[in-house]
């Protein structure tokens, strides 16, 4: 446990010194580019984004929950990698005019044959990067990720300063991946460059095939708000919608992104030693709910204050949206590492099951509410209206896989509720009490005032109720520093 701990810290500084370098990054962009301009990078990164899911087909899960892996998975892990990768590009290349016919916009062309340049590069550091998590050296993995973003966000900042519009974020996508494979390959011990092979592609391809058909609905269903609200609603809607997720991606992608890389490779070795899971999927279940819904109710409660402060007013549009998607993200995180899960177990059966169901649906909504309502508003209580079915139904399919998910998911809900609702509860009664109408910004240090109230309730209330996020040991450490004594017990 404690390595696994040590892992997820480092895996969570990793996610959010990168994070602070994107949001720098991103505040800057948002007053150099136009919105037009990046709803034009966004739409150009929806239409790839099958082809990008197809590139991966799971590769990187693959190595990791392989029981027995030797130098032959490795160089067919590299050699099905290129021929994903490099077919992939050819395809891209070919589609692009026809994509940017269809939305009226002859940039998307350049924009998309530019980003197309990522499927030549990734091979080069899909199965290091799989190879460094496996042995759960995100220290290494550190290094490698601030590296390779900070070149990205300067190169990225340094054209958008010189008038390459959307150009240079895809420029800057591909600065990302160039790093990530010079560093991957200094990180790793073995620094041999292995030659392609297909030696074991059968194994690969039934796994890595549910994979890729589990992501490729993923990425439909995800990618949709922007296809269809860029063709129905234009691309300033698109830039919108996406600046109002990115503030939720805050959390629900970039923490979820740091739990799921340590969650995944943590799941697969304790599977193959005979440990329980179900009781390492509650607790981190339940310090995930406890921290992740406090911040969506945060953010729900303060989003136009969030929004004037990362953006600048011409987003304000945006700030309307935020709440709605804070409600579908918090329902998102009760069912966000079943999936991870029953991969580690070996059950990415059920996950194509669960996908199969799931990710149509959401995509049917979506599109339905832009093509019916014709507005962001729409769209976005179509992704919460999705997000209310999938939480209850991942949970129950978790329990078929993994038979003790759903009473540990159950274990979780109220304690994480009362601690939630401790935190908001004074931003709340602040937003009552001077701004009804949401039409300005509340002074900045009164909000400060009220998130550091909300959290010193919430750890009082995590107390209370004895929540398992007490047993942390982050959580002890900061109750003795405090001046507040809890007797240390194990996590179970």
């Amino acid at each position: 446990m404690t390595s696994v701990r040590r892992a997820l810290g480092i895996s969570f500084l990793e996610r959010y010194l990168t994070v602070a370098l994107a949001l720098a990054s991103n505040i800057i962009l948002a007053r150099l580019l136009t919105p037009h301009e990046i709803g034009l990078y966004s739409v150009s990164l929806a239409v790839i984004g099958i082809a990008q899911v197809l590139r991966e087909f799971g590769i990187g899960n693959y190595l990791i929950q392989e029981p027995n892996i030797n130098e032959d998975h490795l160089r067919t892990a590299f050699g099905v990698s290129l021929v994903l990768g490099s077919g992939l590009f050819l395809v891209v290349l070919a589609l692009a005019p026809f994509a940017a016919d269809f939305y009226e916009e002859p940039a998307m062309t350049v924009t998309m044959w530019i980003a197309a340049l990522n499927f030549l590069v990734l091979p080069f550091c899909t199965v290091r990067l799989a190879m460094l998590r496996r042995a759960m050296k995100f220290k290494a993995l550190l290094y490698v990720s601030l590296a390779a973003t900070a070149t990205s966000q300067a190169a990225t900042v340094g054209l958008a300063w010189m008038d390459f519009g959307a150009n240079s974020m895809a420029i800057g996508s591909v600065v990302m991946n160039l790093g990530m494979a010079i560093g991957t390959w200094v990180a790793s011990e073995d620094r041999r460059v292995r030659l392609p092979s297909l030696r074991l592609w059968r194994p690969l391809v039934r796994f890595g095939g549910q994979s890729a058909l589990t992501n490729a609905l993923t990425s439909v269903s995800m990618d949709a708000n922007d296809l269809v609200v860029g063709k129905v609603l234009g691309f300033g809607p698109v830039a919108m919608i996406s600046r109002a997720q990115g503030l939720i991606n805050l959390f629900h992608r970039d923490l979820m992104g740091a739990v799921r890389n340590v969650a995944m490779p943590a799941f697969a070795r304790s599977h193959r030693e005979g440990e329980p899971i179900p009781e390492r999927f509650g607790h981190s279940m339940a310090v995930l709910t406890a921290i992740a819904w406090s911040f969506y109710g945060l953010l729900a409660v303060y989003s136009l204050e969030a929004t004037r402060l990362l953006y600048g007013s011409q987003w304000d549009e945006a700030a309307l949206l935020v709440p709605v998607f804070c409600a579908a993200a918090a329902l998102g995180t009760v069912n966000s590492l079943i999936p991870t899960m029953l991969v580690a177990v070996g059950r990415i059966d059920i996950v194509t099951k669960m996908e199969l169901v799931v990710q149509p649906l959401r995509l049917a909504l979506v599109i339905g509410a832009a093509l019916v309502f014709q507005s962001m508003e729409a769209v976005a209580w179509a992704f919460f209206a999705a997000s209310a079915f999938v939480a209850p139904f991942f949970v129950w399919m978790g329990q078929k896989g993994v038979p003790g998910t759903a009473i540990q998911m159950i274990r979780t809900v109220v304690p994480s509720a009362l601690v939630t609702l401790a935190v908001i509860l004074p931003a709340m009664m602040l937003r009552w009490k001077l701004d009804f109408d949401r039409s300005e910004p509340i002074f900045l240090p009164l909000v400060a005032g009220t998130v550091v109230v909300g959290v010193i309730a919430g750890l009082m209330a995590a107390i209370i109720c004895r929540h398992p996020i007490t047993k942390e040991a982050l959580f002890l450490k900061m109750m003795r520093q405090l001046g507040h004594r809890l007797p240390e017990r194990p996590v179970p």
